[in-house]
């Protein structure tokens, strides 16, 4: 699945673009709206989007979605980072607890999947305490997503083929921001953003007959959950590993590799579940 942020610019005509800012006692954040990305936020505020990146923890800066809260460098609060160079014997739990920071924290500033791997001279960034507290949850989320007729369409769906309907709906909130009239530069439509051989596959062989994925949201759910679920049953009923799958391929999947970028996906999807509908 193409990630939401990255086809916006290519939506269908009617997409309007809201852009949402907040004060809190801790500085300004913005909530994401969609067809926001990156280089537009920093362009409003007039920062850098590495300046966003670093300050929010962002793993890969071509995906944020609605509904994600950024906080906006350069705002009260926003704090300053330090540089640490890796000395022989170091230990990255021995330089957070140095600094007074967690692992993760870490790990999230300076973009580390495997915490025992580094490397003398590494140059580390450490938040600051200010900044590490803004981190610690790793995905801040403003209200939860309001639509009841879509909701109730994804509920009857996701009870129908038996998933947790909460992922759906992230699934769906993470690829699309819930809009129908969505299409991607590679094809991919609707909600669920269906990529065009996947839908002639559900069309052909599982469903037998022709939907309206492109304009019916309904249908597009219909097939998105279907899709979901044979990919659930082909991965043991393993979440993390079936959303894998949805956003890279199951083939590439199945063969052993996902990519950093998928595992931000994931994440993001799994948090968003948990936020708005645990």
């Amino acid at each position: 699945m193409s990630r939401f942020n990255r086809f916006l610019l290519a939506a269908l005509i009617g997409l309007t673009f809201q852009f949402v800012a907040v004060s809190t006692a801790a500085g300004k954040q913005y909530i994401v709206s969609a067809g926001d990305s990156l280089s537009l936020i920093a362009s409003i505020y007039d920062v850098t989007v590495g300046s966003i990146v670093d300050l929010n923890g962002i793993g890969d800066p071509n995906f944020i979605f609605p509904g994600q809260v950024l906080e906006i460098p350069g705002s009260a609060g926003g704090g300053q980072s330090t540089t640490y160079e890796v000395q022989a014997g170091d230990t990255l739990g021995g330089i957070a607890e140095t600094f007074g920071v967690s692992v993760a924290e870490l790990q999230s500033a300076n973009g580390i999947s495997n915490p025992d791997l580094i490397f003398v001279g590494q140059v580390l960034s450490v938040p600051s305490a200010e900044q590490a507290s803004l981190q610690s949850s790793s995905l801040s989320l403003a209200d939860r997503p309001y639509d009841p007729d879509l909701e109730a369409i994804m509920d009857e769906f996701a009870a129908y083929e038996g998933l947790d309907p909460g992922v759906v709906k992230a699934v769906a909130w993470v690829e699309s921001g819930w809009q129908q009239n969505v299409v991607s530069p590679a094809g991919a439509v609707g909600l669920m953003q269906l990529m065009p051989g996947t839908a002639t596959w559900l069309e052909d062989d599982i469903f037998g007959q022709t939907l309206n994925e492109d304009v019916s949201a309904y249908d597009n759910v219909k097939m998105g959950t279907r899709y979901l679920r044979i990919l659930m049953n082909a991965t043991g009923w393993d979440t993390e590993i079936a959303l894998a799958s949805y956003y890279q391929g199951h083939g590439i999947t199945l063969s052993g590799i996902i990519y950093e970028e998928t595992l931000d996906y994931v994440s993001a999807v799994l948090a968003v579940r948990d936020a708005y509908w645990p």
